[in-house]
Parts: structure tokens; sequence; C-alpha cells
């Protein structure tokens, strides 16, 4: 019974199968344009179109989960053809058309048995169409092709509903089933069964849909082709997949899209529709222009056909560069985006983008700058490609090159380009061709013809005015420097003497002289281009100049090497065959010589301009400088290591980056980059012993914060092997003492560095450098007692670290104290000036390390009294010799006194500032003291003992600290009084500096210092101004005594000193200072510092006086139009330090420049002495710091109100400059309105042509801003009308006024330089009047010869005399008529609008009008001055003359 049951059920199902073959062949699919347009009934007979139409929505979820579950049943149980039978494309219509409606599990249901049908029949299509069709073949090709058609359609729509689903939910689908709310029993915690995730499932969808484009559609379709629709359908799913980011992060997806893009365009036809949807989705996502590009690459790569690609190419190159233009000005991001797709296309494709250049290169002039810059990317993936090469592979023949000529030919021509579009409007572009260069350079596609003109670019281009293109100028150096194909060193010295080496090897093995001489100075002018053209050829020239210029330091002794093997040269294959290749490789190798040491000269020259961009305002100019910097000295240009020292003072900058760059350069040159501990060690002093005080303060800066970060610890390498060249007595002594110097850096963050053995073998070294005269060392003696100063900071008084307690003093018997003494005695050895420095370091030394520093201190002062003051010494002496000023002068040693001299007022200045850090370390001490017991309380109240209570409120209330804060300040005032009694007071002891401080004041008031030696007369003057600094009274004193010695001064760098301790005391007691503060800043009455004729003495005003100002201890109202001129000073150091004020003022709060500019302004405009284009200048930078609309519109306000006052001036001067700074402003729409509402308070003024010039450039700001923020285009256009209407009016005024200015001066004498032209004509008007008067004297004399005798003569003439007055009075008539209608055309718009651009001419005065100083009249007098005023010798005037 079963096998019969079998056999049954097979016979039907066969039939059912049959039967259901042929309705589905009877049944034909159409693709519609939208899902819904299938629930229409079609037209013809045979359409497959829904008949039953369910509504999912408003099923129940088992429901619609059922009818899924049966359709996904039906699907994969069945013929894949089974699709088209009515019932089950009924219900897969509906299920796809309410996809959204569905839960997520059947969504995953339906989308696989859609997918794994489709795949199914593609691949049974595909082998059905491979083999050939049988006797049924047209029915099965039919049935096949309809169900491909409805799979395909059915798929596409769900793509895209499911696209539009994941669009409205964001980036997250939905992750349950909406239905699911509200519904009883639903639990909302618990998870799906099933999460949809449409991103997973389109990597097989789009997978699925590419498969079926492998199938022989031509064959399929036949006879008609593949409908255009279902091609669509591929093409806008790939698209839709595309526009997503997340879908292009999978590999399938996105391979899968470009697969159908490629096959769809290039396979199936559709190349068009398939590049006008790509371009439209350039325009329109900034994500696809690198997508777009890969599609066509890949689409070439597996089709073998590039049509796609230049498709595109054509689409964006055929767009008018005005459209460009337009789109860059609304929306540019389809123009960037074009331009990145070109780029990319051209580092993918550069054949195919070489064979459309034609079409872009018309845009590389337009004014799209993004699309420009994309363009000169474009040019620099062509030359670095092999297509635009034009080399010449080895094996290939040389009849070959022909064909290469072209591309040879088009390189060149994209090389000029480049270099052309360097100088580019704008910024971006200039920035994109640079880095252009750099990305050729690094691909060793810049030929050596071009090397040194993209050095020359580089190095220009680092003073442009955008950061962007300085910064991509130093990128491209820095690459050149390390691509560069010379050596890996850059010295100029080693290349020049391998150039003269090389030149006189070549002239050596030059042929001798015959009579094709010239034939052969030829080939040497020729030889460089023949091989600059062959420099991206591959051929063995290139590498042979690199193998050559490599080894160029070390040529001098390998004249015996092996000469480079013979290869044909280019366009010189004949050339002396029989020299087998020598001369020509030394002819390469002077070439490349050449080039080398013309880069290496060109990369010296840029360091002076990287060390100005050191100082610049943008972090990114210096950070790069720093970087680059670096890079010249790690090749050893010349002058980076000038360079390395100047970027330390980087670490003083304010932007944390900028210091980050300076600490990483010098770990990067001395320390991480060196080969070893000891090269670090010689480095970092190398760089000590070379730099300035300014430096090495900044060195000290970076290496203590390298030291803070770890990078050099206390015990570590290179600390060790500093220690061991300073001890080292075999190595040169000033390598001991920047070693020293260096030590003595690390100490100051780390002194435990110093200590012990190393203590003592650092007064050892003080103490050689000593000895005697010839063998003193000041520099090393120096650094040596720095060293000590630094091993115990703080001295008694402790350190911060230690929290008051202080570090154990050396015992006075020490070795360090008999080195110390031999630095501060009488008769030091160190000679001259070398011994000051050393005793500073020394007294800091003494004042470190001794117990008693007092009274060692006050031993050095009497010993140093003792030397100076033979006589009478100490301070016994020193009191009874005040009355004896002339003996005593003439018993004074100056060597002596000098250092007597600086040593009282260091030892004064290092005993008060020793006073204060034990006052600090006590108070400190105490404040630690008093936590501990608050804190000890707090443990004791929560232990509830009873006496807690008490113990907090004592505490908190202070009782203890109260009275020993008292008494901590009494100590201090009554030891800052012993060291600064000047004058004896009670119960207090005169201190030693103040024994001797009449000796100082004295000595800079007596006339013999005065008139001496200017280094005595520094020593005084500095002594005076630290004792000033120790105390008030004393200052205020003699404050009247410094200022006079500092106007009547001669010697420079005393001035120099003298400001700068001018400024220490405005630091120290600002309130004395206060009333001094004119002559501080040195008006031209009292000191004159800031006019001084030496510019160093200006840098140091100019800078002490910046710093207190900005640190607030100085007012500069009044005063501060002094600073505003050293911005025009002519030496730069003072400009920018000028500028930096300006700069650092501008950024405090408040913006002081506001409030000071119209008292600048006042007093600048008032400077006879100053240019109006200085003015101009100075004012255009201070108005630049106002950027707010507030203080923009109070601005404009005060500086109208001038005009009132300036129109009123004998001059136009304060007029044009109220004008000129009201111009620098940009006023918005309300200070403008006010601005034309003031119209009566500048109209006076428009009578000057520079006015009127500065006010057209306020309203011509106006018409571009004004109205621009009306929210409606009517109002936009009345304001336009308002600017355009004020406009008209300023120029009518300013005619009329300049008319009447014109002729109030020509009444007062005045003659313009217009006034030529009047001259002319009446020169011209005298010459007739002469002529007539030699023909009226013929006339008389041919009176005898008339026929009628004398008295008809008479009666003619007087008809004649009648008729001339006629003539006169006609003339005059026509002149008052012309005189009406000029003045009539004057007051018209449109001789407004000429007057305005031209000088207006006058009208002609009255013939009988009489003006003073040779006027014009009607009498004969006048007439005569008027023919007798000399006029410039012109051709006209020489013609008239003549006639």
């Amino acid at each position: 019974d079963l096998e019969d049951f079998a056999a049954a059920h097979a016979h039907a199902q066969a039939h059912t199968s049959r039967v259901y073959r042929h309705r589905i062949v009877a049944m034909e699919f159409d693709i519609p344009l939208a899902l819904t347009d299938l629930e229409t009934a079609p037209a013809r007979d045979g359409a497959l179109f829904p008949r039953d139409v369910q509504d999912v929505r408003s099923m129940r979820d088992a429901e619609a989960n059922e009818l899924v579950e049966r359709l996904t049943h039906d699907l994969c149980d069945n013929d894949p053809t089974c699709v088209m039978e009515q019932d089950i494309f009924d219900r897969a219509y509906v299920c796809v058309r309410d996809f959204h409606g569905l839960s997520a599990v059947a969504r995953i249901r339906l989308c696989d048995a859609l997918c794994s049908n489709l795949s199914v029949l593609s691949s049974a299509a595909h082998t059905m169409l491979a083999a050939g069709a049988g006797a049924d073949g047209a029915d099965a090709v039919a049935s096949h092709r309809e169900a491909l058609k409805c799979y395909s359609t059915l798929i596409f729509h769900l793509a895209k509903g499911a696209d539009a689903d994941a669009a409205n939910a964001g980036a997250a689908p939905p992750a349950e089933d909406p239905k699911a709310k509200g519904k009883k029993g639903s639990k909302s915690k618990a998870a799906p069964l099933a999460e949809w995730k449409w991103d997973e499932q389109r990597e097989r969808v789009l997978h699925v849909m590419s498969g079926v484009l492998d199938v022989d559609l031509w064959n399929l379709f036949r006879p008609r082709q593949p409908p255009e629709a279902f091609l669509t359908m591929f093409t806008s799913l790939a698209c839709a997949a595309m526009e997503s980011q997340t879908a292009l992060r999978s590999k399938v997806t996105k391979a899968s899209a470009f697969d159908m893009l490629g096959a769809c365009a290039l396979k199936w036809g559709q190349l068009e529709n398939v590049t006008t949807s790509l371009v439209h989705l350039l325009n329109k996502h900034e994500h696809l222009p690198g997508p777009i590009a890969e599609c066509a690459a890949a689409a070439a790569d597996r089709h073998e056909n590039a049509r796609l690609a230049a498709s595109l190419l054509r689409e964006v190159g055929n767009v008018d560069p005005a459209e460009y233009k337009r789109q860059q000005l609304s929306d540019a991001v389809g123009v960037r985006c074009v331009g990145v797709f070109i780029s990319e296309l051209a580092e993918r494709m550069p054949k195919t983008t070489m064979t459309n250049i034609s079409l872009l290169l018309p845009h590389l002039d337009g004014e799209a700058y993004s699309l420009r810059s994309s363009l000169v990317t474009v040019l620099g993936h062509l030359v670095c490609s092999d297509v635009s090469s034009g080399a010449l592979d080895r094996d290939q023949d040389r009849t070959t090159s022909d064909a290469n000529a072209p591309l040879l030919r088009a390189k060149q021509g994209f090389l000029d380009l480049l270099v052309d579009r360097v100088h580019d409007v704008s910024a971006f572009t200039r920035a994109r061709v640079l880095q252009t260069w750099a990305l050729m350079a690094e691909k060793k596609a810049v030929p050596l013809s071009h090397w040194l003109v993209v050095a020359d670019l580089g190095i220009g281009r680092l003073g442009d005015k955008a950061a962007l293109v300085r910064k991509a100028a130093m990128n491209l150096l820095a690459t050149m420097l390390g691509f560069n194909p010379f050596a890996p060193t850059l010295p100029s010295a080693a290349f020049a003497d391998s150039l003269a080496e090389y030149e006189a090897k070549l002239k050596a093995m030059a042929p001798p002289k015959t009579t094709t001489e010239d034939d052969g100075d030829a080939f040497e002018k020729q030889m460089p281009e023949t091989i600059d053209e062959g420099d991206e050829a591959e051929d063995a020239d290139e590498p042979d100049a690199e193998q050559g210029a490599e080894g160029a330091e070390g040529a001098e002794g390998a004249e015996g090497a092996e000469e480079p093997e013979e290869r044909p040269v280019a366009g010189d294959a004949d050339a002396a065959p029989e020299l087998d290749g020598g001369v020509e490789a030394v002819r390469t190798m002077v070439a490349a010589l050449k080039t080398a040491l013309g880069f290496a000269v060109q990369m010296g020259g840029a360091v002076s301009v990287l060390c100005r961009l050191l100082a610049s305002s943008t972090p990114s100019d210096a950070i790069e400088a720093a970087g680059l910097l670096v890079r010249l000295k790690q090749f050893g240009v010349d002058g980076a290591d000038e360079g390395a020292r100047r970027m330390l003072g980087l670490v003083f900058s304010r932007d944390q980056s900028v210091r980050d760059a300076a600490v990483e350069a010098v770990d990067v040159l001395f320390l991480a980059g060196a080969e070893s501990p000891v090269a670090a060690a010689e480095g970092l002093a190398r760089v000590a012993a070379a730099s300035a005080l300014g430096e090495l303060a900044a060195l000290e800066e970076v290496l203590k914060l390298l030291v803070s970060d770890g990078r050099v610890p206390a015990d570590g390498a290179v600390i060790k092997a500093l220690w061991a060249q300073a001890g080292d007595r075999a190595s040169h002594e000033a390598s001991r003492a920047a070693a020293l110097t260096v030590l003595s850096m690390f100490a100051a963050r780390t002194p435990e560095i110093i200590g012990g053995a190393r203590l003592v073998a650092v007064a050892a070294a003080l103490d050689g450098a000593c000895q005697t005269r010839k063998t003193s060392n000041p520099a090393l003696a120096r650094a040596a007692a720095a060293v000590l100063a630094r091993a115990r900071p703080g001295g008694n008084a402790g350190t911060p670290e230690s929290l008051g307690v202080c570090a154990p003093a050396l015992p006075p018997d020490h070795p360090a104290f008999a080195a110390l003494a031999r630095v501060l005695s009488p008769s030091s050895p160190l000679p001259g000036r070398g011994w000051y420095p050393c005793a500073e370091q020394a007294i800091a030394a003494l004042y470190a390390l001794h117990p008693d520093p007092e009274g060692v201190a006050a031993d050095v002062v009497r010993s140093f009294a003792v030397a100076a003051f033979p006589a009478n010494g100490g301070a016994g002496g020193a009191e009874g010799n005040e009355g004896k000023g002339d003996a005593v002068a003439s018993r004074i040693d100056a060597a002596h006194l000098a250092r007597f001299l600086f040593v009282l007022g260091e030892v004064g200045l290092r005993h008060l500032v020793h006073v204060e850090g034990l006052a600090r370390a006590v108070r400190r001490a105490r404040v630690n003291r008093d936590r501990k017991a608050a804190e000890n309380a707090e443990a004791a109240a929560a232990k509830g003992k009873d006496n807690s209570e008490e113990a907090a409120l004592a505490a908190a209330l202070g009782q203890g600290s109260v009275s020993e804060d008292l008494h901590l300040d009494n100590s201090r005032e009554l030891a800052e009084a012993e060291l600064l009694a000047f004058k004896a007071a009670k119960n207090v002891g005169k201190g030693i500096v103040a024994a001797y401080a009449p000796v100082v004041v004295a000595l800079c008031g007596h006339p013999a210092i005065a008139e001496g030696h200017a280094l005595l007369r520094g020593a005084a003057l500095a002594a005076l101004s630290r004792l000033m600094a120790i105390d008030g009274a004393f200052c205020e004193d003699h404050l009247a005594l410094i200022f006079t010695r500092l106007r009547g001064e001669s010697d420079r760098g005393t001035r120099a000193a003298l400001m700068v301790a001018l400024g220490d005391l405005a630091f120290r007691f600002p309130n004395a200072l206060e009333p001094w503060t004119e002559h501080l800043y040195g008006l031209r009455e009292w000191g004159n510092s800031l006019h001084d004729p030496d510019a160093g003495v200006r840098q140091h005003a100019v800078t002490v006086l910046a710093h207190l100002v900005l640190n607030d201890m100085m007012k500069v109202k009044g005063h501060i139009a002094e600073m505003a001129r050293c911005l025009e000073d002519p030496d730069p150091r003072v400009a920018s330090v000028a500028r930096l004020l300006f700069h650092e003022l501008s950024r405090k709060h408040g913006n002081p420049i506001y409030n000071l500019l119209p008292d600048l302004l006042s007093r600048l405009s008032g400077d006879a002495a100053l240019a109006p284009d200085a003015f101009q200048r100075i004012m255009t930078r201070l108005l630049g710091f106002i950027d707010k609309d507030r203080q923009t519109e109070a601005l404009a306000d005060k500086f109208t109100n001038r005009f009132a006052e300036a129109a009123l001036a004998s001059t136009p001067k304060p007029a044009r400059d109220v004008a000129f700074c009201l111009s620098q402003l940009a006023l918005g729409d309300k200070a403008f309105r006010k601005f034309m509402e003031q119209w009566k308070l500048y109209e006076p003024a428009l009578y000057d042509k520079e006015v009127y010039s500065a006010l057209c450039g306020v309203v011509a700001k106006a018409k571009k801003s004004y109205g621009s923020k009306s929210k409606s285009a009517d109002g936009g256009d009345a304001a336009r009308v308002q600017v355009e209407e004020f406009e008209a009016k300023m120029q009518a005024a300013h005619v009329e006024r300049y008319e009447s200015w014109r002729t109030q001066r020509r009444a007062e004498g005045h003659v313009f330089d217009d006034d030529y032209e009047e001259r002319l004509k009446a020169a011209e008007r005298e010459a007739e009047a002469a002529a007539a008067r030699e023909a009226k004297e013929e006339e008389e004399e041919e009176e005898d010869e008339h026929p009628l005798g004398p008295l008809k003569a008479q009666e003619e003439e007087a008809d004649e005399a009648d008729e001339a007055d006629e003539d006169a009075d006609e003339d005059a008539d026509e002149e008052e008529e012309e005189e009406e209608e000029s003045s009539a055309s004057n007051a018209s718009l449109s001789a407004l609008a000429a007057a305005t651009t031209s000088t207006p001419t006058p009208a002609s005065p009255s013939p009988r009008a009489t003006r003073p100083g040779g006027g014009f009249s009607g009498s004969k007098s006048s007439s005569k001055n008027a023919a007798s005023f000399k006029t410039p010798e012109t051709p006209e005037s020489v013609e008239s003359a003549a006639e």
C-alpha cells in the first residue's frame, strides 16, 4: 500500500509540475516603476499582477508570521520559477509591500527565501543558456526570464523599503516589533528571538543581485535587449548601498555594488545612466569621491575596459568653469567632491587620466579654488606615474624613444604648470602645490633639473601670508632633506671641495684643442640639459650621480675608485665613444655636485627665515620651524647650530604645544637621537658653550622639564658622562666649563647630583682655574662657582621641597670655601671683566653653602674696601673721608674701586634675599605645624577627649599663630634694618652695606667719576641702583641723581644697564617711581631712552617698559604714544617688541587698546615728526585689535565727533587722520546708520580729497554689509538704495566744498597745478594781441598809399575798430553763457561723478574781474602781466609763440 501511494503521489506531482509550468509560461511579468503599480490591472492579457491582495499590516503577528511561513515553505519546496504562480506571487507581493509591518523573524525568513531562490534561479539560467536550449528551450528560457524579473523586482523593493526604515530610524534599525507595545502578557524587558540587522542582510542581497548580472542577459532576453527598467534596478540598488557609509565598510557589500555598476555600465550598455547616477552621488555625498574612483578602477580591471572612468572624467570635465564657481560660492561640497574624485582617479588610473587631461586643464584657470587644488594633485600623480615618465626599459630598443617624446613633453609641461601654480591667489591651492611637490620628492619623481627650483619655491613660500602655506613649505623642505639624492649630510664645504676636485679631473681628461673646439664647447653646454632629460628615465645616469654625490665627503681620496659603467645617455649616444664612458661619468658627477652644492647653500640660507618664524604668533609656524631646524641640524646644514640654539627660546611660549615642541627637539637632537650617552653629553656641552645668556636660560628650562619627565634620571648615563667630561683634565678647559654649566642646569631641579666627592671635585676645578693670572680661566671658574651655588638651593632657608627644614651647611674648613676665597679676593688672578661674573656666582655660592654667610660676606666687603681705599680702610675710614673727596680720588685705584662697588651691591642684594628666604622658611614651618595640630585636634575630637573642643576653637581662632606672625614680622624687619639702616636708628646697629652707602652716592655724583672710565662709572651706578632696590626711602632720595646720570651718560652699555635697573626699581617700589613716569618713558628732554640714537638702548628701554605695562606696574595712558611710535622704529628688534606689547595688551581683559585709541589718535596726529604713512601703518595695526561690534560703534562715534574740531584746523591733516581711522573700522548697520545721521559733523571737511576718499572707503564697505541681516529681500534693497543715495549726496557735497575752497584759495593768491591750461590760454591771447598790434602798425605804414586819402583810411579804421568792439562784446556774451552753462552742468550728477574721478577745472573768471597776485583783467597792464607770466616750454606753447 505504501509503495502504491508513493507512486501515485509522484505521478500526481509530475502532472502538477507540467500543468504548473504551462501556466507559468503563459504569464509575463512587467517591471513597475513603483511596487504598488502592480495592483493596477494591466491592459494586455497574460501579464502577472496580484489578484488576492491582503493587508498584512492589519494582521496579528501570528497571522503575518504564518503567511510568511507558508510563503517561504512554498518557495523552498518547489521549483524557483514557482513565484510566477498566482497564489505564491500574491503572497510574496503583499509581504514585500508591507515589509515594514513584519516582525524581525518574518523579515529574515522572507529575505532568505527570496535570495536563495534567486541565487538558484540565476545558476540554473546560466547553466541552461551555457548548455543551449533543446526542443522546449524557448519555454524554459521564457519561464526563467520572467521569474528572474519577478525575483529581482521583489528583492529590489524589499531593499528599498529596508533602506527607508533604516534612514527613518537613524543609525540603529528597530530592534523589536512595534506591535508588541501595549499587548497583554508581553514582557518589555524580554529580548527578541531574532534581531533584524539590515547591514548584515544587505550583504547577501547585493551579492545575490550581482550574481544575476553574470547571466547571459543578451541570450536570456533574445530577441530583445535587456529592458532598461530591469537594469536600472541594479544601478539604483548599488547606488543606494554606496550612499550609506556603514554599507561601504563591508567588503562584500562594496565589492557587490562595484560589480553591479561595472557590469551595467560596461557589459549591458548602461554606461550613460551609470555615469549620470555616479556624478549625482558625487555632487551630493562627501564620502563618495574615493569609492567612486575605486569603483571605476575595479570595473576597468574586471572588464578590461576603462570607458566608465573616461566617461566620468568627461562628465565632470565638460562642466562650465563658471558653474563650478557658482557652486563654490553657494555649496562647495560638490566642487570639493569632484576635485577629490579626479585626484583619486589619477592615482588609481593615470593612463586614463592622461588621455582625458585636456578636458581637465581648462579648469586650472577657473575660479573654483578647490578644483584647482585637486588638479594640481592630479598633475603630481601623473608625473609620478610610469605612464607620464616616458621612461625607457633597459631592454627596449632605442628607436622606440620617439613614441615617448610626447609623454616627455607633457611631463615637462606638467612640471612648468606646477612651478607657476605656486603663485595661485588661493592659499589652499598654493599649499596643495607644495604638498604635491613633497609627494613627488618622496617618490623620487622630481628631476634634478627642477630640484633647486623646487627648493627655491619652498624657501620663498616661507614668507607667505597664510599659515597653511608656510606649514606646507616647511613640510616640503623637510621631505626634500629626507629624500635628497645627494648625501646623508649636506655640508657645503665638502661639496665645494669635491666639486673642485672633479672639475680639475674633468679638465685634465678633456681632449686637446683641435679645429672642433667649438663643437666640444657646444657639447659641454648641452651636457647638463641631456642629464636633466634623462633624470627620470630609468637609465644609469641618476643612480651614478646619486652614488657619487653620497660619497662626496670622502671624494678627495677616491681618485682610484672604479669608474661607473658606461651606459647610453638620451640624446647623446655618439659623443666621444673612444673614452669608454670616463668623460661622461665625470661630467655627470660634476653636474650632480653642482646641484648638491646649490641645494646645501639654499638650505643654509633658509635657517634665518626659520629663525624668524620661531617668533611667529601662530603656533603651527613655531612648531613646524622647530621640526625643520631639527632636520637641518641632523643633516649638518650650515647655520643649523645657530637655529637650534634660537629654537630653545620656544620653551617660554604661552602655548603648551610650542613648549612641548622645544622639549621634543632637544630630546631628539641631544638625548634620544644621540649615538651614546657620551655623545649626548658632548652635544649638550657644545650647545651650552656657544649659547648666549638668554639661550642658556632657555636651555636650563628645557633640561628642567626633561628631568621632571624622567627622561634624564639623576643617576643616569648622561649625568655620569657630563661629570666625566668635567673632570677630565686632559680635555680642553672650554669643554670642561661647558659640561659644568650643563650640570648646574640639571642641579637646579635635582641638587642631589652634587655632593660628596663631586663637590670636592668642583672645588678643585674652581681652585685650579684661579691659580695664576697666566693659567686662570674665567669661564671655568664661573661654571664651577655656579655648580657650587646650586649644591644647596635656598641656603640656610631650605627649599620648598624640604618644607622649611634646612639642609646641612658645609663646614667652614671645606675646600669649597678656600676655592671661593681665591675668587673673592682683591688680589684674584682672574683678569679684567672676566672676574665680575665669577664673583657674582661665588657670592651666591657663599650664601648657599656657608653656615654664617652674613659674617663671611662682611669680611669680603671689608677686604675689598681696604684694597679700594688704602689710606683709611674699613667702615670708619669710609665715614671719615666723606669730606675729602678730591684727596681720596687721587689715591683710588679704579680697578679695585670698581670691584669693591660690585661686591658691595651684590652682597646687599644677596643678603636681602637671604633674610626674606629665612622668613618664608619659618612661616612655612609654622603653617605645617599648625596643620598637623589641627589634624591632631580633629583626631582627638573623634576619640571624644575633653580638651578637643578647646583645642579646635583655639586653632580656628588662630590664637597661637597671630602672636607668632607678629613676632616673625618684627624679627624680619629688625634683620633688614640692620642691613638697610643707612641712617643710624635707635637700638639698631648700622650694617656693613649701609656704612658704605654714602661713598657710593658721593662717587656717583663726583665729577671725576662722571667723566672718568666707563667701567668705573658703570660700576658706581650699578651699585647705587642695587642699594636703591634694597630700601624705599633711599630709592626716593636718589632717583633724581640716577635720572640725571642717565640723561648725561655717553656710554651706550651704561645707558642700557640703567634702563634695566630702573625697571627693577619700578617693580620693587612702583609708588616711588610713579612721579618719574615721564622720565622713564624717555621724553626728549629727559633720558631720551625710547629715542636713543643706539638701537640696543632703545631695545632695552622698550622691553623694560613693555614688562612694566603688561604687569600693571606702570600707567600707560598719556604716554603709550611713545611706545606706539616704536612700531615704526628702523631697528626690527625694537619694532618687534613694540608689536608684542600691543598684541599682549589686546589679549588682556577688556582690551585696553580700545580705551587708549582716542588718546593715541590725538598724540600721534599732532606729532609733526611722524610721517603720514607711518601714522597710517601704526593706526592700522592698532585698529586691527578692535573686533567687537560694541567697541567699533563707540570708536566710530568718537572719531566722527572729532571732525567738528578737525574741520576748524588750519591744515587738513587732523581731518585726514580722523577719516583714515574711521575707514579702518568695520562698521555694522547700527554704526553706519549713526554715521549717516552725523552728516553735519564731517560735511565741512569734505573739501579735502583725502578725507573724501577715506569716507568713500567707509561707504564702500557699507555697500557690502549694510542691510545684509535683514530678513526680507525688500529690506536689503531699501538699505542698498539708502547707501547709494548717501554716496551721491556725499559726492555732491565734496564737489561743492572743493570748488568753494579752490575759489577761496585762488583769492588768497594760491596757484593750483591744474591752472596750467588757463595760463596757456592767457599766453595764447597775449600772442594774438601782439600779432594784432603788429598788423595795426603795418596798416599805419600803408595809410599814405590809400587811394581815397587819409580821411577814408581813418573812416575804415574806425569801422574796423567798431567791428572789433562788437566782436569783443559778442565774445564776452558767449563766455558768460558758457560760464552759466558750466555752472549749471556742475550741479548735475554726471558732472559730480566726473569731478570725483579727475581734478576739476574751475570756471573761467569774468574778464573784468581782478585778482591779487597777477590775476587776469580787462586792462592793458593786466594783460601784460599775464603775458609776462612764464609757462613751461611744451610743444604746444612753442607753436603758439611761433604763431
